[in-house]
């Protein structure tokens, strides 16, 4: 069959954006350039994802593995009347097929179908993932790596079945890429357990006022999880795009080593934020670490740095604060500290002095506009994460003493807005007839009992089950004969 097929988008442009609810509507063009039998058009919305690794054994003879996981499936049904009749494409005719799809919310369970160590793993699994890797929808750099690329496309197959074995033949075949950005809600604080090494939220560390002199005391700088960064829908229209922030709050603590002991004077403070592509070619049972995906020769991670800001807290004030009598010093209690001290000092210190210093650090996150950053997921085969890596830089008094530095690292989340907060609202005639039919279903009704004469004269119009009288009367057996 030799034929022109164009898929034509209702109100599209080379770089639109899809997400959450929106509808996907446009024709089928189809050309034929001679008569041409044919029985089925299929038109569907297809989601894709593709992996590969590549393989460094020597007895391996292919040089990467691939994977190919197809987690979304839409087909558009299409009325009988739209096809000609007999089922023959004329010469020159141009044959329109409507087609109307929905970015949906949510996967299918069948998209997801392996093991999961968790429920809230295999849910994860089931929200739709971004557009990545793909530059035929966007020219934007969104920090995917080559081994990882997730598709959405239209994609129409004309259809011919064949009279001796019945299997369809695919005359022709035509598709069309497009770019979705489902909406994405902020997700509660990432738990961080074993192998989530690359996490440091908490930080100590001994300060000395010279190379050969003593100590000046410990500095611990702590960061909870900021809220998600919501990024706005881009569109076509958006020349500049709307920036995307959020607020980290550095809290800093300094325990002098004796009380005429000064905390030291801050520098500078350098934020980046780190963005993490985990690819596999095995479906994932729980999140992916950086750890887990160095170690395992079936998957892999692809790392981007890029800095957010870079700026001096000198004046940031520090306040002076008094421990309760008797109460212990303690220079950190979090399970989440990690401790840089050469001099293997102890974290408690039951010293009499109960004067420290703290302060807070206010740290802006804007994403830069250079990159495309796309929300955090999680799906079978790949996942996108990011860390806030923050390195803050501490003068002591001594003229000698070089610089010494703090890094934090701490999980964001990059969340989406969308276009639409839910479903479209209904018409009021809609939403009458949805109350009417809640309230038939709540209506109450009166149970009594039948009239006599409809007991015990019912009719079974059909046969009764088989019995159970051909089975002989189990007889009991004595046990020495058993």
């Amino acid at each position: 069959m030799r034929c022109s097929l164009d898929i034509v988008l209702d109100n599209h442009a080379e770089d639109k954006v899809y997400t959450t609810y929106d509808s996907i509507t446009g024709n089928v063009n189809i050309t034929a350039s001679q008569d041409s039998p044919f029985d089925d058009i299929r038109i569907t919305l297809e989601g894709s994802t593709k992996t590969y690794v590549e393989n460094f054994a020597p007895h391996s003879s292919k040089n990467k593995t691939l994977a190919y996981h197809n987690f979304l499936r839409l087909n558009m049904p299409i009325r009988e009347s739209s096809y000609p009749v007999p089922r023959i494409a004329e010469a020159g005719r141009t044959y329109k097929f409507p087609f109307n799809f929905a970015i949906p919310e949510k996967l299918l369970p069948r998209a997801c179908s392996h093991h999961c160590s968790t429920e809230y793993v295999h849910e994860a699994h089931l929200q739709l993932p971004p557009s990545l890797g793909d530059r035929e929808v966007s020219v934007y750099d969104d920090l995917a790596p080559d081994m990882s690329k997730i598709t959405y496309m239209i994609h129409v197959k004309v259809i011919k079945n064949k009279d001796r074995d019945g299997s369809n033949v695919v005359l022709v075949a035509g598709m069309k890429k497009l770019r979705v950005f489902p909406a994405v809600s902020e997700a509660p604080p990432m738990t961080i357990g074993d192998g989530y090494d690359e996490y440091v939220l908490s930080k100590a560390k001994m300060l000395r006022k010279g190379v050969f002199s003593g100590k000046l005391g410990r500095i611990t700088a702590s960061v909870a999880q900021p809220s998600a960064i919501m990024l706005p829908l881009a569109t076509v229209d958006s020349l500049v795009p709307i920036p995307a922030t959020t607020m980290a709050t550095i809290n800093l603590r300094f325990d002098p080593q004796t009380e005429v002991c000064k905390p030291p004077r801050l520098g500078g403070l350098r934020t980046k934020i780190r963005a993490s592509t985990f690819y596999s070619v095995r479906p994932a049972c729980v999140f992916p670490t950086v750890k887990g995906a160095i170690v395992d020769f079936t998957s892999g991670v692809y790392e981007f740095n890029a800095t957010v800001s870079s700026r001096c807290v000198e004046a940031v004030v520090w306040e002076k604060q008094i421990s309760p009598a008797g109460a212990p010093r303690r220079y950190s209690d979090s399970s989440d500290t990690s401790t840089d001290d050469s001099d293997n000092t102890t974290t408690t210190d039951h010293r009499n002095i109960n004067t420290y210093y703290t302060a807070t650090i206010l740290v802006p996150i804007n994403l830069p506009s250079c990159k495309r950053f796309v929300p955090t997921f999680h799906s079978c085969i790949v996942s996108r994460a990011y860390t806030l890596d923050m390195s803050l830089t501490i003068h002591t008094p001594g003229t000698v003493v070089p610089a010494s530095s703090v890094s934090l690292h701490v999980p964001v989340q990059i969340a989406a807005m969308g276009n639409l907060p839910g479903f479209v609202e209904l018409t009021p005639a809609e939403a009458a007839a949805e109350l009417a039919q809640a309230n038939e279903f709540f209506r109450p009704r009166i149970i009594e009992r039948p009239d006599e004469e409809f007991i015990g004269r019912s009719t079974l119009n059909f046969d009764l089950p088989p019995s159970y009288d051909f089975c002989s009367t189990p007889r009991a057996v004595e046990p020495s004969r058993s």
